[in-house]
């Protein structure tokens, strides 16, 4: 492994707890009802219409561009903090020697600015978001990713992601790169079991990534 694809939002920011607060304020609005922490973990999903429909978001009465600008807005109230292990996991990717990325669903602009206000840009060589606000797949800009590290002299077989859904799972498939998943994201651990390695932390997950000369390193 020469180079390292992180996910941003529940893998190395720990914003889970802020996403679910975001919807139960945009569901307040609407008059419905709570999201358990559990019940998010255990459903949400990329792209994030369906999981809207199901938790009671009529989207036929929502204008999508307005629904996506209101969960941002509600979003940015919210405080978020780095995952603990972040920055000693990418300080020992970078240790390491090995490239690191981050590929993310959140707009270009603001997952610049966030990487910015954490402090942790300098450790990308890479960072790949979207254009939009629309919560819809990565894969487009996945394949863009892989293509300039290609370009550069990093075959797939060197690359893995390292992320916390299904979807970073579904992204690797198609890019024909590993994938390991950490459990502190937005997916429980058990429906992460059922496609992919899967560490309990950050660290665990970079554990996996890195194999045994990670372990012993960490040791």
């Amino acid at each position: 492994m020469t180079h390292v694809v992180w996910d941003w939002n529940g893998t190395l920011l720990d914003d889970t707890q802020a996403a679910l607060d975001t919807l139960n304020a945009m569901l307040a609005r609407r008059g419905g009802r709570p999201i358990t922490l559990d019940s998010y973990r255990d459903n949400f999903a990329f792209p994030v219409k369906p999981y809207y429909e199901s938790i009671g978001v009529c989207l036929a009465n929502e204008d999508w561009d307005a629904l996506a600008r209101e969960y941002h807005d509600v979003y940015a109230e919210q405080p978020k903090l780095l995952n603990v292990e972040a920055t000693a996991a990418l300080a020992r990717v970078r240790a390491a020697g090995v490239g690191q990325s981050v590929l993310s669903a959140l707009r270009q602009d603001l997952l610049e600015a966030a990487l910015e206000e954490h402090g942790i840009r300098g450790y990308f060589d890479n960072v790949f978001g979207v254009d939009n606000l629309n919560g819809e797949s990565k894969l487009g800009r996945a394949r863009e990713l892989l293509a300039r590290l290609a370009s550069a002299g990093t075959a797939a077989s060197e690359v893995v992601v390292i992320g916390d859904s299904l979807h970073d799972k579904e992204v690797a498939d198609a890019l024909g790169v590993r994938c390991v998943l950490c459990a502190q994201g937005s997916h429980a651990a058990w429906r992460l079991r059922q496609v992919a390695p899967v560490g309990d932390t950050l660290l665990d997950a970079l554990d996996i990534a890195l194999g045994a000369e990670g372990v012993a390193a960490r040791g």
